[in-house]
């Protein structure tokens, strides 16, 4: 106190513990505080603004562009793609010719068969050391709708997916019990198809 009388400083404790000198010439200004507006002009004008959005004025800048996506991508997990063995194998060959039999011309859209296809997407990221020699498994639930085996790829919603991706293909009940009515009937003679899809 000794300090602002010296300085010719006084307390204004409307503002708080500020002290400004006698000749301050806004101090009037300060102490009448912050104005209020509630349905004038002026609030129809400048209405107040959110405080969620009055934050976002004090974000912290990102002064490299793209900085945060490259560090969040060193974080991602690629893995080598995986082998299957003989049994593995065969049951995903019979499940793709479970689907090409019950996919053909107009019964794709006839049985609207639903299943979980699990498959291999290689890394595409140039700056990661994984580009092409590693990536992710990925579970879709779609609808079936092809079976091309021409082209050795399997539509399934709006994705086409190489036969050579393709981990593990799984039915949902309905569909499985479906299936294997169908390849009952086959064994018996009343369905046509190739009898195997090759990868």
């Amino acid at each position: 106190e000794g300090w602002e009388e010296e300085r010719g400083m006084k307390h204004l404790p409307k503002i708080g513990t500020r002290c400004h000198p006698e000749t301050f010439k806004y101090e009037p200004v300060l102490v009448r505080g912050q104005p209020e507006h509630c349905g004038d002009s002026f609030s129809v004008r400048h209405p107040h603004m959110d405080y969620g959005k009055r934050a976002k004025i004090f974000a912290p800048f990102a002064a490299l562009k793209g900085f945060e996506e490259e560090v969040q991508s060193k974080d991602v997990r690629y893995e080598r793609k995986r082998e299957l063995d003989a049994d593995a194998l065969y049951e995903l060959n019979h499940r793709l010719y479970q689907l090409q039999e019950r996919t053909r011309g107009r019964l794709a859209k006839q049985n609207l068969i639903r299943a979980q296809v699990e498959y291999f997407v290689p890394c595409e990221d140039a700056h990661q050391e994984a580009f092409h020699s590693r990536g992710q498994y990925v579970t879709i639930e779609e609808i079936i709708y092809q079976v091309d085996e021409v082209l050795q790829v399997l539509r399934i919603g709006d994705h086409m997916i190489p036969f050579q991706d393709i981990y593990a293909i799984r039915f949902a009940k309905e569909d499985e019990r479906s299936n294997t009515q169908c390849i009952m009937q086959t064994q018996k003679g009343f369905c046509s198809g190739t009898g195997s899809i090759s990868e």
